[in-house]
């Protein structure tokens, strides 16, 4: 972790630091292979510790368009479609980031983000608190957004109240022939968290619990992540296979 700034960033970088066990660090004390969590005073970030003063990885939701008829909020594009329009209670069992969290939230949806890398759940709460700062962020999402550090399989095995759906957003694997590295901050939450290879077993805990929906994001060159979905929505470079109760392998 790095801090910079003032003394109050400082505080909060010790705080973190002993929050989540990492080593305190000035710009200076670093080199090498690393990654670093980096207090700024704009918020957090994922950094690169071969360049530590390079902008990074971070969640940021106000930069989602807020337009719902053309714009990224309708319930007419793939991933609201996927969802659905009877469900209400979504359940995001890999939440990264948070970008498709927040959309899920500001199109309407009543939203539970999990993630269970605590530094990547870290820049999720710091996001989300930096766009509760912004008015029109704060009424646009109007409180159906909350965050949770775990595993996404205990969570929804503990949940008082079923979710009408569960969003599955892998880390994809790399394409072998990629004609262009994927973004900077999908590079750096790779190099930290890893591929998520237990993914299947989110859909299999899901249908086993009944979910009525269960969603799961690919690239739209990639195999189902489990056979025969029920239906799937396509888009320009993903697509959202969904999968229910009883249907291939889930009865």
């Amino acid at each position: 972790m790095v801090e910079e700034g003032d003394a109050a960033l400082h505080r909060r970088a010790e705080r973190l630091a002993d929050e989540l066990s990492l080593p305190l660090h000035g710009h200076d004390d670093v080199a090498g292979d690393v990654l670093l969590l980096t207090v700024t005073a704009d918020g957090l970030e994922l950094r690169d510790g071969a360049s530590p003063r390079t902008k990074g990885a971070r969640a940021d939701f106000t930069s989602i368009d807020l337009r719902t008829g053309a714009g990224n909020l309708s319930r007419r594009q793939p991933l609201a479609r996927a969802v659905g329009r009877a469900a209400k209670r979504v359940l995001d069992a890999t939440a990264g980031l948070g970008h498709d969290a927040a959309l899920l939230a500001l199109m309407g949806y009543d939203v539970t983000a999990v993630e269970r890398s605590p530094i990547v759940g870290a820049l999720l709460r710091d996001g989300l608190e930096r766009a509760m700062t912004d008015e029109r962020y704060r009424a646009a999402i109007g409180g159906r957004l909350r965050v949770i550090v775990g595993d996404a399989r205990d969570v929804l095995r503990t949940m008082d109240e079923r979710p009408d759906a569960l969003y599955v957003d892998p880390m994809f694997p790399p394409k072998r022939k990629a004609s262009a590295l994927a973004k900077k901050s999908i590079r750096l939450l790779r190099r930290l968290v890893g591929d998520d290879p237990d993914a299947a077993e989110l859909v299999d805990a899901a249908l086993d619990r009944s979910v009525p929906r269960v969603v799961v994001k690919r690239p739209t060159h990639a195999p189902p992540l489990r056979p025969d979905p029920v239906v799937s929505f396509p888009g320009k470079l993903v697509r959202y296979d969904v999968y229910a109760p009883g249907s291939a392998d889930g009865s």
